[in-house]
């Protein structure tokens, strides 16, 4: 039989093949989406098959993140998709980071986490989701400029991507708070206890160049009952002249960090804060306190050792701009860059006439404020330091944290607090005792087993302990925080050791101030090693909220009679900051301080909405009980509110404005 065919089975596989790949390429040619990689040097936008995407930096096409030397630079990233269907997206920089750079995404606030290698879907382009956005941060800590090239790749909605050859996701920025810079890269882990160096400033980068943790737990004060052992933890220079520079206030390197502690910033929120002090004193040198007897605490002609309504005080704080404690019923001269009259004088204060205190070159921009945090500062008080029994750095550490005054001693009849939030104040004595290193003579456990008291003696190599102390200035003595337990004695450090002195001072020239404050917790590292050369520098973080509401009184009584007394008294804040976006809640606190001391209660009422910018009006009754004295007939009571929040925990406003209300009673003849 004739065959009709000759075919090879090996020809009809090739057939079958050549069917099976028209039929395949025939099926997707009319789908053709493919995953393109814009890899292409400057281009921004790129078209392969359907799909297109865009990439801006600030607003501009641009594939790359361009950052000058020793800067560091945020910028804001966007990533389209131009499609009019749905597509996947993943987003990368090029290349290895240079050293010294870092690169990472903030996210919160509008912006984007980075998303995965496999990618992220955004929808159709105009609708909703068909972007992300990205907030870059990059921190160059090289000596030239730094160009990080970045893209994109884009493929179908169904698919997962890779990312190409040599390319990385951003990774979460690192923190760049000053406290988390500092504790990461400016911190030793050694023991305190056993550092034992003839100081050296050999090498900027030593150990001796950084903070030292101290642990607190084993002497703690009864105010830190129920602090937790990380809260009791704190990170100091010690040393003769450590590399803890700061330039603040634009005083270059005019300021200098004691450490890092715990700090509540007065509503019992506990964070971690770096505490400055500044290097010089001011001019001229101040006197604590110098009210007269039976004027607010005072129970002397040599004033008062009540930090919270001491002179010194007044001067440093807002809110004691039209106060009649203050000299000459003027305070706040040091806050608001002013010039007046300070306590420099005995208990009648300055005569009138040309002011002696001129902060107008001195005193603080509104800059260094806004990174000022309200604090809450420990008043305790010390009666029995005199021996290394009870006179060392940890006992006086102990003391400042406690709760005995002059009141719980039966040394004055006007009570003490044991703590005050405020903004500006002064050093510790422990401050004093742990900042040195000791030397070769008396290393540093020496120093730190011996009474603070004794620290001028030339016994036992104590000079060590002085002359290796960087608060330590031969030249300049400074006034503590800290009271003595007498209505009218305070501790300040005089020719190296800590002692007590009347309020208004053996000798005004040496009554010298240095202010000492603790930063916010938000404040942000921008540069510098904390040498003298290159100290650091402290920026506000542009994302907080550092606008606080503008509160004032707008009615009050004019008058309160001795006994239990109900009054209304009106508040009227302005928002323009926009900070209150809720109802204000019994957060308002208000303050009452008589001649004679009495706990107020207060009651919030009439609760309204505050609409951003617009003002607000509240009551408060203050209805006066455990009032067990009289006051003389034309003695004002202090009202004061002292912050206004919300009930998110948004603002913090202290009221610039007292209210000096007189009475109408008369004591009895003693």
């Amino acid at each position: 039989m004739k065959r009709l065919f000759k075919i090879s089975v090996s020809k009809v596989y090739l057939v079958y093949l050549l069917l099976l790949t028209v039929f395949v390429i025939g099926t997707f040619s009319s789908y053709a989406y493919f995953t393109v990689n814009k890899e292409k040097k400057n281009a921004i936008k790129m078209i392969t098959g359907n799909l297109v995407g865009e990439l801006k930096v600030d607003g501009e096409a641009n594939d790359k993140l361009v950052v000058s030397a020793n800067q560091t630079k945020t910028f804001e990233v966007e990533l389209i998709n131009k499609n009019n269907r749905e597509a996947r997206f993943n987003f990368y920089y090029k290349g290895s980071l240079p050293e010294n750079v870092e690169a990472g995404y903030v996210s919160g606030d509008g912006y984007n986490p980075m998303v995965k290698e496999v990618g992220v879907n955004l929808t159709a382009n105009g609708s909703l989701g068909y972007f992300l956005k990205y907030q870059i941060k990059v921190k160059n800590n090289t000596k030239g400029s730094v160009t990080i090239p970045i893209g994109y790749s884009i493929g179908l909605d169904y698919n997962d991507l890779s990312l190409p050859s040599n390319c990385y996701l951003f990774e979460e920025a690192k923190s760049n708070t000053a406290v988390d810079v500092l504790l990461a890269n400016y911190t030793n882990s050694e023991s305190t206890q056993d550092y034992n160096i003839n100081y050296t400033k050999t090498d900027k980068t030593a150990k001796e160049n950084k903070m030292y943790v101290f642990n607190h737990e084993s002497h703690k004060g009864t105010q830190q009952s129920d602090w937790t052992n990380d809260e009791l933890k704190s990170y100091r220079y010690i040393g003769k002249d450590p590399n803890n520079y700061v330039t603040f206030n634009n005083e270059e390197a005019g300021w200098r960090i004691i450490g890092i502690e715990t700090v509540d910033d007065g509503t019992g929120t506990k964070e971690k804060r770096i505490k400055l002090i500044r290097k010089n004193a001011l001019t001229p040198s101040m006197l604590w306190d110098n009210k007269s007897s039976g004027t607010g605490s005072s129970e002397s002609s040599l004033g008062s050792n009540d930090w919270t309504d001491s002179r010194l005080m007044m001067v440093l704080n807002p809110g004691y701009e039209n106060d009649p404690l203050a000299t000459e019923g003027k305070g706040s001269l040091y806050w608001n860059r002013q010039s007046g009259n300070c306590p420099t004088g005995g208990p009648s204060g300055p005569a009138t006439g040309t002011p002696n205190c001129d902060f107008s070159e001195t005193g603080l921009l509104p800059e260094a404020q806004k990174l000022i945090g309200n604090a809450k500062w420990f008043l305790g008080g010390a009666e029995n330091y005199t021996d290394a029994d009870d006179g060392t750095s940890n006992h006086w550490y102990s003391y400042e944290r406690g709760e005995e005054t002059c009141t719980t001693k039966g040394k004055c009849t006007k009570t003490r607090k044991t703590n005050w939030t405020g903004h500006v104040g002064l050093i510790y004595p422990s401050d004093y005792g742990y900042a040195t290193s000791g030397g070769t003579t008396a290393n540093r456990a020496t120093c730190l087993a011996k009474e603070l008291y004794n620290w001028d003696s030339i016994n036992e190599g104590i000079p060590d302990c002085i002359n290796n102390n960087w608060i330590y200035n031969s030249d300049q003595y400074q006034w503590t925080i800290t009271p003595y337990i007498n209505a009218t004695l305070m501790f300040y450090e005089y020719e190296g050791a800590i002692q007590e002195t009347y309020t208004d001072g053996i000798d005004v020239s040496t009554s010298r101030v240095l202010p000492v404050v603790y930063l916010r917790a938000d404040v942000l590292y921008e540069k510098g090693d904390g040498s003298s050369s290159n100290p650091f520098v402290f920026t506000g973080d542009p994302s907080a909220d550092y606008e606080a509401p503008v509160c004032k009184f707008t009615e009050y009584p004019d008058n309160f009679s001795n006994g239990i007394t109900d009054k209304t008294i009106q508040v009227e804040c302005t928002d323009d900051s926009g900070s209150l976006k809720n109802d204000l809640t019994s957060d308002a606190i208000v303050g009452v301080r008589p001649k004679k001391e009495f706990t107020p209660n207060t009651t919030l009422i009439n609760t309204e909405t505050i609409k951003n910018g617009k003002k607000y009006t509240f009551h408060v009754s203050v209805e006066l009980f455990s009032f067990d004295g009289c006051v003389k007939s034309g003695n004002y009571w202090k009202i004061k509110a002292n912050s206004v929040k919300d009930k998110a925990g948004n603002g913090n406003s202290e009221i610039r404005q007292g209210i000096n209300i007189t009475t109408s009673e008369v004591c009895p003849p003693t």
